[in-house]
């Protein structure tokens, strides 16, 4: 038998997870222990279909955020790239779609 080295407070065995791991007595308690795994087999598989689908709507928005990001740079001036190279006054261009606007305090 292999011995196995404990990492933490969760690998100590107690006496309730050995009974856990031991072989029913009787078939009414190997029913019983049958059951309750095929309920958390059913609720563990309910928590992986969830999470699945968590996955898959936060992939989507993800998408929808990255194509919004894509289409504003180009309005911010930065480039293709996104280098974060931002457009100024002083690179000797003016953009048409912006107007300068005085105020005055």
């Amino acid at each position: 038998m292999k011995i196995k080295h404990t990492k933490g407070m969760r690998d100590i065995p107690t006496i309730q997870g050995l009974n856990s791991r031991s072989v029913p007595d009787t078939r009414q308690q190997a029913a019983t222990e049958l059951a309750r795994l095929e309920h958390e087999k059913a609720r563990l598989e309910r928590n992986l279909k969830m999470w699945i689908n968590n996955q898959k709507k936060t992939e989507g928005r993800l998408r929808q955020v990255e194509e919004r990001i894509a289409l504003l740079k180009p309005v911010l001036g930065y480039g293709s790239e996104g280098s974060g190279e931002q457009r100024t006054a002083d690179d000797g261009r003016k953009d048409k779609d912006w107007r300068e606007i005085t105020l005055e305090y």
